[in-house]
């Protein structure tokens, strides 16, 4: 081992970082996948009608049961997620890959439950 240039401490540390930018990396490409399956492009009144009805067959489930507590289709709601992002608009339905979707003032957002701290009624 004395014929190395770089001591134990320092591989250790070098493999270390090696694995933090890994996971950084990877992490990121599977947010951008998720970012880009779930958005929709909208273009007019039209295209919102098309779009609610895609997502009433994306998400067919009209009541989903969080933590004891019953959310149905049509209820206005606050999620929380994992990222600490904060979304409030109106319940649209879940689905059985356990996502629920939201229909915001701006968006349309389908997320996993498992990503979610918290839901609650408004």
């Amino acid at each position: 081992m004395s014929n190395l240039p770089i001591s134990l401490e320092e591989l250790i540390y070098a493999a270390l970082l090696a694995f933090c930018i890994t996971w950084f990396i990877n992490n990121t490409i599977k947010i951008r996948k998720l970012i880009k399956a779930t958005s929709i492009n909208v273009n007019g009144p039209k295209d919102i009608a098309s779009v609610m009805d895609r997502c009433y067959t994306l998400f067919p489930l009209e009541k989903i049961e969080y933590h004891g507590i019953t959310f149905t289709r049509g209820m206005k709601v606050k999620i929380t997620t994992t990222a600490n992002a904060d979304f409030e608009g109106e319940f649209i339905g879940g689905n059985t890959k356990n996502m629920v979707c939201i229909k915001t003032s701006k968006y349309i957002i389908a997320h996993k439950l498992s990503n979610i701290i918290d839901i609650t009624k408004l």
